[in-house]
Order: C-alpha cells, then structure tokens, then sequence
C-alpha cells in the first residue's frame, strides 16, 4: 500500500495547525509547509467534511481543529484524505461486513492482518503525539 501525497500534505498541515493558537488561515499554512493552496483546499473540504476540522470566515477566520490533539488520530485523518485503507481491493476483506461471494481465496488472510496492522498502527498515534 502507497499513501499519495493527500495523506502526506493533510497530516503536515495538520500538524502544522495544531501548533496554531484559534483559527489560522490555510494561505498561511501553503507558505509555511510549501503546499499549494488550491490543493490545500481541496484536503481541508475533506477534513471538514470529516469532522476534524473547523472554519470559520472574515478577517479573523480560517481553520481550527475540532476536537482536542488526542482525540485526532492518523486513521481518521487518513480515511478522510484517502479512503478506504485496506491495502487489497476484495469483497472478502471488508472487516466490517459479510463476505458478499464465497471467498475460497486461501491467501486472504495475508491481507486481512495486514489491513488489521495498519488500522490498529494508525490508531494508536494521535495527532498529540506527532507535535
């Protein structure tokens, strides 16, 4: 599995942000970590979307985060940028759900543990952490 740069760029910005006091504005943070800002918004429309962050508009706006540092972790920053983590696309390996097939796959397992270690690795690192 290959993270793109959304993963890269959201959780730079983001530890970026959380070392703001209040709202800080995303034109700030594309200087400060060289990220262009349109690409910047476009991430920042996801963390939003996902509940992780917060804007707010005028002179005194931008962004802020929307729950404490330890409460932020890389997954969910993750998921929010790039989606579904599991790192083999197959029925058979939604964690969450039934297999929708008869899944004879014998090396399914492989990827199932795989998927479980980086959910589990992911999890246990707060956004606290990285500052």
């Amino acid at each position: 599995m290959k993270f793109s740069t959304k993963a890269e760029y959201g959780l730079r910005a983001l530890v970026n942000l959380a070392q703001q006091d209040g709202y800080y504005s995303l034109s700030q943070i594309a200087k400060e970590e060289h990220i262009s800002l349109a690409y910047l918004e476009r991430l920042f429309a996801k963390l939003k979307k996902a509940e992780i962050v917060i804007s707010q508009k005028g002179v005194k706006g931008g962004y802020k985060l929307a729950k404490p540092l330890n409460k932020i972790n890389v997954r969910e920053i993750f998921e929010a940028l790039e989606g579904n983590l599991s790192p083999y696309n197959c029925d058979c390996l939604n964690l969450n759900s039934l297999c929708k097939i008869d899944c004879t796959c014998n090396i399914k397992v492989v990827w199932q543990k795989l998927e479980k270690e980086i959910i589990k690795t992911l999890n246990s690192i707060s956004l606290k952490d990285l500052i």
